[in-house]
C-alpha cells in the first residue's frame, strides 16, 4: 500500500494463514480490501495480527527518498520489500513451512528476481506469482489488510505532525496541503514526510511562490 501517494509511507505485507485458519480469517471478514473501507480494515487487523504469524514492514518517507535518490525504482524497493517480509515470516514459522507463497504480482517473476539478486537470502522455495492474488486467497486479502492498516497508523503519526489531516492520494488537493506546508513548517518537514520526486512537488512549489 502507498505507492501511488505522495505522503504516507510504502508498506508491505505477509501472512501466513493454515488450512485450519481459513474459515476463522473468513469470519473475522477478511476478503479482497478493494471491498472494505478503512475503518473496518482497522478494525480487522488486530483481530488477523492476534491470530495469524505475519509481518509488516513501513517505509517511511525519509528513507523512500534516499532508495529513490540512489536510483532505486518502486518496482526494486518493492521487491525488497516483499522478500524480506517473506523471509520473516518464514524464521518466525521455522521449523514449519508452507505449501506455497503467493505473491500478488506487481511485477513479472524475472523482473522480480532480478531486483532482489544482490540480496543475501532470496526465497524462491514454492513461490508463486498472481495478479488479483487477493482474490485468490485469504491469506492475500489478509496482508493487504495488514498493509493498509500500517498505511493508517503512519498516515495518523503524520497528521498529528503536521496539525491537520492529510489527503491520501496525489491529488490537487494534495499538492494545497503540501504547498501549506511548505510555507507554515518548511521544506524539509514536506520533504521528510512525502515521496520527493512526485510532480506534487513541483506543483507545490508554484502555489507557495504564489502566495509569497
Amino acid at each position: 500500500t502507498g505507492t501511488g501517494d505522495y505522503f504516507g509511507p510504502i508498506t508491505v505485507a505477509a501472512v501466513y494463514v493454515p488450512k485450519d485458519k481459513i474459515e476463522l480469517i473468513t469470519e473475522l471478514g477478511v476478503k479482497d480490501s478493494k471491498m472494505l473501507n478503512d475503518r473496518i480494515m482497522r478494525k480487522i487487523a488486530p483481530d488477523i495480527m492476534s491470530v495469524c504469524t505475519y509481518s509488516i514492514l513501513t517505509l517511511r518517507n525519509e528513507k523512500y527518498n534516499i532508495l529513490q535518490g540512489k536510483g532505486y525504482s518502486q518496482g526494486k524497493i518493492k521487491a525488497l520489500l516483499h522478500n524480506q517480509a517473506i523471509k520473516h515470516v518464514l524464521s518466525k514459522m521455522d521449523p514449519a513451512k508452507p505449501d506455497y507463497i503467493l505473491i500478488d504480482q506487481f511485477a513479472e517473476r524475472s523482473i522480480y528476481y532480478n531486483h532482489i539478486k544482490n540480496e543475501k537470502e532470496i526465497v524462491r522455495e514454492n513461490v508463486l506469482f498472481s495478479t488479483k492474488a487477493e482474490q485468490l486467497h485469504v491469506a492475500v486479502a489478509a496482508a493487504s489488510i495488514l498493509a493498509r492498516y500500517a498505511f493508517l497508523k503512519e498516515m495518523d503519526r503524520l497528521a498529528e505532525m503536521v496539525g491537520f489531516e492529510l489527503q491520501k492520494g496525489a491529488s490537487g488537493k494534495v499538492d494545497e496541503m503540501a504547498a501549506r506546508i511548505w510555507l507554515e513548517q518548511g521544506q524539509d518537514t514536506l520533504k521528510s514526510i512525502t515521496k520527493w520526486h512526485f510532480a506534487n512537488t513541483e506543483k507545490a512549489k508554484k502555489l507557495v511562490e504564489k502566495k509569497r
